[in-house]
């Protein structure tokens, strides 16, 4: 259960479980993330892979609908006249009919007589009264071609000729032989089958994503493999009070007469904006409360998780397949089956601790900067492999954080940055600088040189780096302290050296040097995140709500522990706040730069444990230890690396005994060894 506790021996680990043998060349690389499975174990737990491949991402809409008839193409047949169906010429339905057949006859004493009005007003050769005796039988129903045949012939008619409107089939006969007709009574009714609509439900939830420009694809169970395209005709006003859906109209071609009334099939909206993306099978993808992982196959029988974000999901495609928005390059062979079973193995679960970079330990990296958008903050970066993540050489999007001034940047410059994962799960970016390694440029004066070669500087406030104006004493890098001017202001260059804080780089008398971005003109004016750092409070000034600090390093502005003064929040009762004591202290940054103290917590007493100090690392300042439960912070028992606090004699600490240790909490939840005891007084 631990990869960390190792014997050359047969045994049992502090857990109880029986150590397993390791031969010569099946060490481990090193990397404690990776998993080695022989041909047997792959095949036994049954893993399967797959490739990342790029593929057109859109939103799809997946609904159900019905198909009907176009009612544009459907003609319904009345007459205006009452009377009796003589002679019936479509005898069902499905009969095919051409535009301009005679349908049916229908015997009709008002057409007899308005027929022999028209013969009448002929043979009187008033040519007005013809018109109207004309006008009387359109109005009546008879077609001018029927009138016509009248005219000619001089003969009146007894019934009335009803032809088709247009092409099509007959989908409803109500008339009949002999049949009694009203104009109430719809005779028949004709459609042309060639294009039919389809009337899809979308659900509420995804009304948003509608729009008229969708391409619609329906699948039919009774015709499998046959895809239909069409497009929106209608968007219906109104939802359905009971089904909660919103009725979408979509035209489909049917000359094939394949889709008929009343099918039912799924339907697929596809947007007609997409872009490429990243895809692997959804069941590749390992979801926690915490972040989505892959199982990467980085050779044979090799196998290491990396942390990704991802995007859509059996939205687009063939389905079944998810986006990987950050993580992932196409080509890469993740594990689609069985993946479970490797994330279980304990050395694969403790690289994967490691690798969700916070604020407080981010992950760094440099690139080409390909785009970025002021408007909504996302920067795409062709980067390096970031070795923190494992991720490879790619490109990556990545939203910009607020206080981050991204106006002194440009698309195809160099850049260096740090991400941090979210409480969402993507990563950010929390720093970005150009990759020329200066971090940030200001001003100030120098007060003195110490005795060990740092400058005390006096220096205005520096927004690029989130730094108040305050002095400090600030190490140099390439440069000589003796040949900095005293008592002059001077600008000069910041960079981040090999432990994470900023080192003077470069120095210039004020005002020689090109005005920096990153001046005083660039200050940030929205709010950061609050820090939380360890210190003391050594004295508190009533008189200008301030206070005497002594903190430790703050690694979100790269400021090293210092005595400075800071202001005191509007909320906070100076009377409250502790001397001399160590506290956790919090400071807001209501402009990106001001730190004010608006909280002031004891810090957390050191935590009694059992356990055994296996090894020490003293270059590195860390001990490996074996312990029991921590029930303070539900930590089980278990062998760990540990940092050892600079305050303990290394050489003092007993090794390879059962003892009692003092481990205290670090403000970004480590923990840290600050002391030990006889095991005897930690029982008692």
């Amino acid at each position: 259960m631990d990869a960390n506790y190792r014997r050359d021996g047969p045994g049992k680990s502090p857990m109880g479980m029986n150590l397993v043998p390791v031969y010569a060349g099946q060490e481990p690389s090193g990397d404690p993330s990776e998993v080695r499975l022989s041909a047997p174990e792959i095949n036994a737990i049954g893993v399967r892979t797959a490739i990342a491949r790029m593929e057109t991402v859109s939103e799809r809409i997946e609904t159900v609908g019905y198909v009907g008839y176009d009612d544009h193409l459907t003609s319904h047949v009345h007459t205006r006249v009452e009377g009796w169906v003589e002679t019936l010429n479509v005898r069902a339905v499905g009969d095919q009919v051409a535009k301009g057949d005679v349908l049916f006859e229908m015997f009709s004493p008002v057409i007899g007589s308005s027929s022999a009005d028209l013969i009448r007003a002929i043979e009187a050769g008033d040519q007005r009264i013809v018109e109207l005796a004309r006008s009387s039988l359109r109005s009546q129903g008879m077609s001018d071609r029927q009138i016509d045949e009248i005219a000619s012939s001089g003969r009146f008619a007894r019934n009335l000729h009803v032809y088709a409107p247009q092409d099509g089939v007959v989908i409803s006969l109500e008339a009949a032989d002999g049949m009694f007709l009203q104009p109430n009574t719809r005779a028949l009714s004709l459609t042309d089958p060639s294009r039919v609509w389809l009337i899809a439900d979308v659900f509420e939830r995804d009304i948003g994503r509608l729009s008229e420009n969708m391409t619609a694809v329906a699948e039919f169970d009774h015709l499998p493999g046959s895809r239909f395209e069409g497009r929106i005709d209608y968007i219906y006003p109104e939802l359905d009070a009971r089904t909660r859906t919103l009725p979408v109209r979509l035209r489909f071609d049917n000359r094939d007469r394949l889709l008929r009334t009343n099918m039912f099939g799924t339907v697929v909206l596809v947007p007609d904006q997409t872009r490429e993306g990243v895809t692997v099978p959804s069941e590749a993808i390992i979801r926690t409360g915490q972040a989505e992982r892959i199982i990467l196959k980085i050779g044979e029988g090799t196998f290491k998780p990396r942390l990704i974000t991802t995007g859509l999901r059996d939205a687009f495609g063939e389905g079944g397949r998810t986006e990987v928005l950050q993580g992932l390059a196409p080509g890469e062979e993740v594990v689609a089956s069985a993946q479970f079973l490797i994330d279980s193995e304990s050395a694969l679960s403790a690289g994967l601790m490691r690798m969700a970079p916070t604020d407080v330990a981010p992950a760094r990296g440099r690139g080409t900067l390909v785009a970025l958008d002021p408007d909504t903050r996302m920067a795409t970066l062709r980067h390096d492999a970031l070795e923190a993540l494992d991720w490879p050489a790619m490109t990556s999007r990545f939203p910009v954080r607020a206080d981050i001034a991204i106006d002194r940047f440009k698309p195809g410059q160099m850049v260096v940055f740090h991400l941090a994962r979210g409480a969402d799960g993507q990563l950010g970016l929390i720093d970005l600088g150009g990759d020329d390694g200066i971090a940030a440029t200001a001003t100030g004066l120098v007060a003195a040189v110490t005795h060990d070669g740092k400058l005390t500087m006096r220096h205005d406030a520096i927004p690029a780096i989130g730094w108040p104006a305050m002095q400090m004493d600030m190490s140099v890098a390439g440069l000589d302290p003796a040949t900095v001017p005293l008592g002059e202001r001077i600008e000069f260059d910041l960079a981040k050296g090999e432990d994470g804080g900023f080192v003077i780089v470069a120095v210039r008398a004020a005002g020689t040097g090109e005005q920096d971005a990153t001046g005083p003109e660039l200050a940030v004016s929205v709010a950061v995140s609050p820090i939380t750092v360890p210190g003391r409070i050594e004295e508190i000034h009533a008189e200008d709500r301030t206070a005497t600090i002594a903190h430790g390093p703050i690694p979100e502005t790269g400021m090293p522990g210092m005595t400075m003064r800071f202001g005191l929040a509007e909320t906070l009762d100076p009377a409250t706040l502790g001397l001399d004591t160590d506290l956790i202290l919090t400071f807001a940054r209501p402009d990106g730069v001001t730190m004010v103290l608006t909280a002031a917590e004891p810090a957390w007493p050191p935590m009694h444990v059992p356990g055994t100090i296996n090894a020490i690392d003293r270059d590195a300042a860390r001990a490996n230890i074996s312990h029991g439960p921590i029930a303070d912070i539900g930590m089980p028992g278990m062998t760990m690396d540990f940092a050892i606090a600079p305050e303990l004699d290394t050489e003092s600490l007993p090794v390879g005994r059962e003892i009692g240790l003092l481990l205290a909490r670090n403000p970004n939840l480590s923990l840290t060894l600050v002391g030990v005891a006889p095991a005897p007084e930690l029982l008692q």
